[in-house]
Parts: C-alpha cells; sequence; structure tokens
C-alpha cells in the first residue's frame, strides 16, 4: 500500500511539473522601451497584450518587461495625452515605441485667471475659442467675430462707431445682475476690444462661475472675459502678410408697402380703428386728409400725372407720387478691404511681435 501511494505521489508531481513547463513553454517574455514624440522616456505608460489580460506600465526610464502568450500578435501601449499605438509583436523580444501627441480636446489649454489648465482638469464654468473663428472673415473689429461663437455670450453694441466698447453679458438676461457688463481683460490687462486687431488674438475664454470673483474680486461680478493675443515663435524672426476682400448684403431686409395710394388707405384704416378719429398728419410731419386720400387714389387709376404739386392756396408743396425711400437711401451691398501685416521674433533673452492692419470698408447708406 505504501509502495503504491509513493508512486501516486510520485506521478502526480511529474504531472505538476509538466503543466509547469507547458504553461511556460506558451509565454514569451517582451521588454522594450517607450518614448514620446520628442524622443523623451515616458514614465506611467500603460502596455498590455491582445488576446489577454495582461499588462504593465513603463518605470522612470521608459522601459517595461511583460510576459505576453505565444499567440499574442499586438502590444496595445497608451498614455493620456497621446495616440493609443498597436505595434506587431512578430519574432522580435525588445519593442521601441514611440507615442505621437493626441489633438484631444481634452488636451487644450484653457487660459484662466489663475494660470491655464487643461480642459480635462477644468471644473469652473469656462468657454474657450481660438483663433481660428476669426481667420478668412472680414470683421470690422474684435466684437463682431464674437458674435454666436461663444455659449450665452451676449454682445450689445452701443452705437455703430468702429472703435465703441461693447457690453457684454454672459449670464443672460433673466439671471441675477443680468444689467451688469463683464470684465474684459487682454492678456491681463483691462482693455477696450474694439481696438484690438482681431488677426492678433490666439485665444478668447470667459469665466462664468463666481470662482472668477475669487480671482478679481467685485468688478468680476458678472463673470471676465480673457483676451490674449499671439506670442512670437521661438528661435526664429518670420513674417507674415494676408490680404481679404469680401463684398457684404443686409442678410434681412424690411418690406416695405410703396404704393402710395395703398400705404396711405392702410394708414388711415389702422388709425380710426385705433382711436375712432381720421389722421391728421403722417408722423407728425406730412399733413394728412380725406381729400389727399381721395387724391392719391385718383392718381394711381390716372397714370402720367406730375408727382407733386404747389397748392394754390397756401402755396405749399405736396407729394404724390410712390416711391421705394429704403431703396433710395440704403445699398443693395458694400464692399471691404483689409491688409494685415506681422513681424515677429524671439530669443533666449527676447522677444518682439509686430502687427499693423488696414481696413476701409464703406457704409451702406448711399450718401
Amino acid at each position: 500500500m505504501k509502495k503504491n501511494l509513493l508512486l501516486k505521489v510520485l506521478l502526480l508531481c511529474l504531472f505538476g511539473i509538466g503543466l509547469l513547463y507547458q504553461a511556460e513553454a506558451q509565454t514569451r517574455t517582451i521588454s522594450g522601451l517607450v518614448k514620446d514624440d520628442k524622443d523623451n522616456p515616458i514614465e506611467g505608460a500603460s502596455v498590455s497584450a491582445d488576446k489577454s489580460t495582461v499588462g504593465t506600465s513603463t518605470n522612470a526610464k521608459g522601459e517595461f518587461t511583460l510576459q505576453v502568450p505565444v499567440s499574442a500578435k499586438k502590444l496595445i501601449v497608451s498614455y493620456i495625452g497621446f495616440a493609443n499605438q498597436e505595434i506587431a509583436i512578430g519574432n522580435s523580444d525588445n519593442i521601441s515605441v514611440q507615442l505621437i501627441s493626441s489633438s484631444n480636446i481634452l488636451n487644450d489649454v484653457v487660459v484662466v485667471g489663475y494660470g491655464t489648465q487643461k480642459k480635462a482638469n477644468l471644473t469652473g464654468a469656462v468657454d474657450q475659442v481660438t483663433s481660428e473663428v476669426l481667420q478668412n472673415r472680414s470683421l470690422t473689429n474684435l466684437n463682431q467675430g464674437l458674435q454666436g461663437v461663444l455659449p450665452n455670450l451676449n454682445i450689445r453694441m452701443l452705437d455703430g462707431k468702429p472703435n465703441q466698447a461693447p457690453s457684454f453679458n454672459i449670464r443672460g438676461a433673466t439671471s441675477i445682475g443680468q444689467g451688469g457688463s463683464a470684465l474684459v481683460l487682454i492678456d491681463g490687462v483691462e482693455g477696450n476690444p474694439s481696438l484690438l486687431n482681431p488677426n492678433d488674438v490666439a485665444t478668447v475664454s470667459i469665466l462664468k462661475d463666481a470662482a472668477s470673483a475669487s480671482i478679481y474680486g467685485a468688478r468680476a461680478a458678472f463673470g471676465v472675459v480673457l483676451i490674449t493675443t499671439k506670442n512670437p515663435i521661438k528661435g526664429k524672426t518670420s513674417v507674415s502678410y494676408s490680404t481679404n476682400f469680401s463684398i457684404k448684403s443686409p442678410t434681412t431686409v424690411p418690406d416695405f408697402e410703396n404704393d402710395a395710394y395703398i400705404f396711405a388707405k392702410m394708414f388711415a384704416e389702422s388709425s380710426v380703428a385705433w382711436d375712432g378719429q381720421f389722421p391728421q398728419a403722417v408722423n407728425k410731419t406730412l399733413k394728412f386728409s380725406q381729400a389727399y386720400l381721395t387724391e392719391l387714389e385718383r392718381r394711381s387709376k390716372t397714370p402720367g400725372l406730375p408727382n407733386y404739386e404747389i397748392d394754390p392756396v397756401t402755396g405749399e408743396y405736396v407729394y404724390y407720387s410712390s416711391t421705394d425711400w429704403y431703396r433710395e437711401l440704403y445699398k443693395d451691398n458694400n464692399n471691404s478691404i483689409e491688409h494685415n501685416l506681422s513681424v515677429s521674433g524671439s530669443s533666449d533673452k527676447a522677444s518682439f511681435l509686430i502687427t499693423g492692419r488696414y481696413f476701409k470698408q464703406d457704409g451702406l447708406f448711399r450718401y
């Protein structure tokens, strides 16, 4: 009995050793190095094999060692901020991997009051646009370029002057303190964005939440608009020039009634319906009466009569013609031309950026 028991134990040991040998024979050791697109080692990059659950991370030198099944065909390497790489294993036991920076929006840098942060790490209510939204657009000033491109940013122009500073509202018309204007900072200094060349802008960010008040104080009670300008490219001098010619036309034109008799008839009917009295004047300037309306009706049915007459009694000028006054005052379209020139350079000790802009746009009025 003892001999049989000893034989069984010996057979089980041999069987276990065989299984271990077989399991080891079905895996292989892969080592390698993970670098970024500037040939710097990446610490903490994730390395795993397909068709398995095994994986590891790179050390401070970017090196890794991994036991992978012989059936694995690829190594999958990933790291935050870089595009995932799938590398064929082949017959090599040593693999070098170079990761390429990803353009994922979570890695965009957002300028905030206390420096810069990645969007992935940002917790405050911040929206940002880059210079791309201003390119290839004929803009009188920066404010026009920001209209409709930032969520909940309402820009109200106070008058038609090209250099007029507008009112920025970023919390809507129904929020607390809706009448206030946001604080506008250009490279950290309060300024008028209307005086800024749109071609010089790098990013525009808006801080909406109460955290902005903790940085800028009571002046930021209605939010903050942060504008940053472009920086020179380090290590070289560059000259850039761009030009733009555009033809503009109104997006919406009012549809006026230009027939004199129909307009006068509708005006009289609406006045009677409003207060029960026949109107005595149009806009307090043009005298109006039943006789004038009757004469307009007669002239609408009798073409060829003169457009005006002189009243023989009062000597006043009386106008009877049908005229499209909107078309007489406004153009169908107008032109604008723009030239931008910038010279920039940077070294280890100094940097400079000089820009100039010429912009000309005709008005919409004919006169």
